[in-house]
């Protein structure tokens, strides 16, 4: 069970920590019998973790936050977010007054210790701006941090960040050799992914698996970076999306690639970023080409993964979502294997086509979603099913990188051309689901209807052909793509929605019915008292979002009268019953099982 300490103000709580898993079922039963005591909802108190208040390097720092992504928590309260930070029109402080280039960084909290600070994982300013190695530039300098692409996320047992950053060129190696004797040399690694498992940066992976001495004694061996399952010494092109951490030394991500034929290939891929002094290999799940487990075309001919999605990992577990076509998929779905295999062998969890949605008779999934939110033990993941479809219509970003909105504009041949408005058919049902990874027990815990109108959320977002390495590459088009938003902890769920009545808000279910937690149009003072008299106009969640009882969002305020706006990351301690209910629940598990698997019940709050 979780702490049932609530964050007020800025002041925060003892680090939680796990006791010994109950039964839901008895945790269910304890609040039944405890119903007289229990709140009929939640009701959540958030603490400040970082806001336009708060200094980037100091209280005292003129350079302020403004800007930023979903956060991540660990079990112990140590919320991870990407932030940008500057200074105020007419102010002073590294990165400059107002138009200056902006702090643009990886930041951590830890808000089970009242007034810890606001500390720089890595940043694209000083001190922690410099590349880990391989960096070997010294003219001009170090390889340097320029953005990070891609929200961050923390291994939910320990202190283990995992990110992805763009830089300057971080190595300068030999090719070949000039007319004259002297050493050919190129640079490159620009992109990777870097974790923190002992405190300092290291590398996890990189674009520099092509790099060894075999040919060049100068050069650094790199081919523990490079891919693994095809033409030795091939180098990954580019990290797609957030890596994940695990068990404090892994990192597993999503790594794109091209093949002998100059085909792109794509595939999961983890790395242990601290056995064999650093140095050991990346190693495979699945890529394009590999089997579909369980799937098969209409003569029976096996069924092959034609694209892949970031994983997520737990406990040394590690799902992911793979599917034979990205645009129209017709097999695949959600899988799961474990580190420890060798073998790295697929558990299908979510087949489409196959597997029957939990509440919706007679249906079967026929999409799931990319993002996937994994405790260990309970995967979160958005689904549809049906063939009947609706219309979304969104529109081209007016703020933002120019060339983002040049590529949006120059793609729209949809009803009028040029007017960056695009209508899409997007599937009439949809849903946030758990399945738990032992029963294969598939519980929804919301869909589309009479009170949510959609759960997917569309950007504009890629790697224009005239980025010019401005940190935003992924080496993907640009396009649009849709997102759906869900954390789960044990099988309590939080996720994002767009409401019939328009507004967009945070809910939960933590048992059988679904809770407002937040929503556009709500006072922003219910999150930050500096948000007095604006109204809430956005919110964020991720899939590592929600761990051990701790909640962490962003937010956006503002007053559109007086023009005002606020904005920041937060968290709360969700709250827990009261001791006579965990009392009465330490007796009822005596009597029930204790196996988590359960599907059927969690924390009933109302």
């Amino acid at each position: 069970m979780k702490s049932s300490t609530l964050l007020s103000g800025s002041s925060g709580s003892p680090a939680s920590r796990r006791m010994p898993a109950l039964s839901v079922v008895a945790v269910a039963v304890a609040w039944s019998i405890c119903a007289t005591v229990a709140t009929a909802e939640p009701v959540f108190s958030w603490s400040t973790v970082v806001n336009n208040a708060t200094g980037a390097t100091s209280p005292t720092d003129p350079v302020k936050f403004f800007s930023y992504n979903q956060p991540s928590v660990n079990d112990a309260g140590l919320v991870v977010f990407r932030a940008r930070a500057r200074a105020p029109a007419g102010g002073e402080g590294e990165g400059g007054a107002s138009g200056g280039e902006p702090v643009r960084g990886i930041f951590t909290r830890d808000m089970s210790a009242p007034g810890s600070p606001v500390i720089a994982i890595a940043s694209n300013k000083s001190p922690a701006d410099v590349v880990p190695s391989p960096n070997n530039i010294t003219n001009p300098g170090p390889a340097t941090f320029n953005e990070f692409p891609a929200f961050p996320r923390i291994d939910a047992r320990t202190d283990m960040v995992a990110f992805r950053g763009q830089s300057t060129p971080a190595l300068e190696y030999q090719t070949g050799v000039n007319p004259d004797g002297t050493p050919l040399t190129t640079r490159g690694g620009t992109s990777g992914v870097y974790t923190n498992p002992a405190g300092p940066l290291v590398t996890g992976a990189s674009l520099l698996g092509n790099v060894n001495n075999a040919t060049y004694p100068a050069n650094p061996d790199l081919s523990h970076f490079q891919v693994p399952g095809t033409t030795a010494g091939t180098r990954f092109d580019q990290f797609p999306g957030a890596p994940t951490a695990t068990g404090g030394n892994t990192v597993a991500f999503k790594g794109n690639w091209t093949d002998s034929t100059g085909s792109g290939q794509t595939g999961i891929y983890y790395r242990d970023v601290l056995a064999s002094g650093g140095m050991s290999a990346v190693q495979k799940v699945a890529s394009s080409g590999d089997v579909i487990p369980g799937a098969a075309g209409a003569t029976g001919s096996p069924i092959l993964f034609g694209s892949t999605a970031p994983p997520s990992a737990s406990d040394g577990r590690l799902v992911f979502t793979g599917l034979d076509n990205e645009a129209a998929p017709t097999a695949g779905g959600i899988f799961l294997t474990s580190l420890a295999d060798a073998t790295h062998s697929l558990k299908s969890l979510i087949s489409l086509g196959v597997t029957t949605v939990g509440d919706a008779l007679g249906s079967v999934f026929k999409t799931v979603g990319e993002g996937l939110s994994f405790d260990g033990n309970s995967v979160g993941f958005w689904g549809s099913w049906g063939d009947t479809t609706k219309t979304v219509t969104v529109a081209c970003s007016s703020d933002g990188n120019a060339a983002i909105k040049a590529a949006c504009l120059s793609q729209d041949n949809n009803g009028t051309v040029g007017d960056g408005i695009y209508d899409f058919q997007v599937p009439e049902h949809q849903g946030i689901f758990t399945v738990d990874t032992e029963s294969g027990a598939v519980t929804m815990k919301a869909q589309t209807g009479s009170q949510f109108s959609d759960l997917l959320f569309w950007t504009f977002s890629g790697a224009p052909s005239t980025s010019g390495g401005d940190g935003t590459d992924d080496r993907e088009p640009p396009r649009w793509r849709s997102s759906a938003f869900v954390a789960v902890d044990d099988f309590n769920a939080v996720f994002k929605a767009l409401e019939s009545n328009g507004e967009t808000g945070l809910f939960g279910n933590f048992g059988s019915d679904v809770f407002t937690i937040l929503e556009t149009g709500m006072m922003g003072d219910l999150i930050d008292e500096n948000a007095a008299g604006m109204e809430i106009t956005s919110l964020g969640i991720e899939r590592d979002g929600f761990r051990n009882g701790w909640l962490a969002i962003n937010a956006g305020m503002a007053n559109a009268e007086t023009g005002d706006s606020w904005a920041g990351v937060y968290a709360s301690r969700v709250p827990e019953p009261p001791l006579s209910a965990l009392l009465i629940l330490a007796v009822a598990a005596l009597g029930l099982t204790r196996r988590r698997g359960s599907n059927k019940s969690g924390m009933q709050l109302r």
